[in-house]
Formats: structure tokens, sequence, C-alpha cells
């Protein structure tokens, strides 16, 4: 996202847990905030922030989260994709899966808005399409001329990994993009 938002002429700054080359800022943010203020190097709050394929890889996505809400401008907005389905990894780690209502309550009990219009099974479309009320969300169906082919290849994983009797009626790799506003 770099480039693309330094081309907008947009200040960007990296964070990560550990330093390469696209990381302006080592930081944990499971830490307390004074960790993750004096971890930004003077800054002490941004207009938005990029959380992209991480919260399902930390012990504590709310603590992530809040931490991340502590250190963003009032109006300021949170971007989000987290996988809902996706193949197990085990690096680093792979703890959590994020459904819709982690979002909806997350935003609920924090008093931040959640903007539906980008609440989003990435690449499927809008969330609230799946389902119709909030407490009833469901995945994205295959497309229809991959679902004998998935349903049978989901199959043989899960025999292959003695997961049996789960065939999925839904793409194996679904993902929730959300926007938060503080």
């Amino acid at each position: 996202c770099r480039q693309f938002i330094q081309d907008a002429g947009i200040a960007y700054y990296g964070a990560d847990l550990k330093q390469h080359p696209n990381v302006d800022f080592v930081v944990d943010f499971e830490d307390s905030l004074e960790k993750v203020i004096s971890g930004l190097g003077g800054i002490t709050s941004f207009g938005s922030v990029l959380v992209l394929n991480l919260l399902e890889h930390v012990f504590d996505p709310v603590k992530v989260l809040d931490n991340v809400f502590n250190v963003l401008s009032p109006g300021g907005s949170c971007v989000i994709i987290t996988p809902v389905v996706w193949p197990l990894h085990d690096f680093p780690r792979d703890y959590w899966r994020m459904n819709p209502q982690f979002y909806e309550e997350y935003c609920q009990r924090r008093s931040l808005s959640l903007i539906t219009d980008y609440f989003q099974y990435v690449g499927y479309g809008a969330v609230r399409d799946f389902g119709g009320s909030t407490s009833q969300y469901m995945l994205p169906s295959p497309a229809a001329g991959q679902a004998l082919i998935r349903k049978l290849l989901s199959k043989i994983v899960h025999r292959v990994f003695r997961t049996y009797g789960r065939g999925m009626f839904f793409p194996s790799h679904v993902a929730i993009g959300a926007v938060i506003v503080k």
C-alpha cells in the first residue's frame, strides 16, 4: 500500500514487530498505549490506520484494535481486512477468524461507526447481502460452475486431514473488509 498511498500525496508510515525496509516504527500493538505511542517517534495520532491481515495472528485482537483506535485521530478511519475462511497457516501464528458479528459487536461496545457500505466480503459484495439479519450472516457461495468442484476438493482435503464431514459450500478463501470511524 505504501507506494499507492504516497503517490496520492499522503504521508505513509509502516509499523511491524520487526525492523525491515518498509517499517518506519517497530511497534507491538498488543502492548500498552504508552509503549505504542513511545514507539511512534513523537507522532501521537494518525488520520487513518490500515490493519491488513494482522488480527488473526495476534493473541488479543481486541486489545490491538483498542490500541489502534487510541492512536487514531477523532473522525479518523481504520481499514481492516481479515480472513474468515482461509487455509490454516502457522506463520507467524494463526489464532482467530473474525466474523461479521465481531466487528459489529466491537463497534457497538466502543461507540465506533462501522461504515456498512464498506463492510464487505472482499471480492464478493456487502456483508449485509449474505443472510439478511445481522445475527444470521452467511458466507458467500462459490460460483455456480465451481460449486461441485469445490465441494469435491473440500471432501478430499478433509479426508486427507481427517476432518471428515466438513464439505464446504462456500469459497475456501474469504476475507472481510471493514472501515470503522472513530
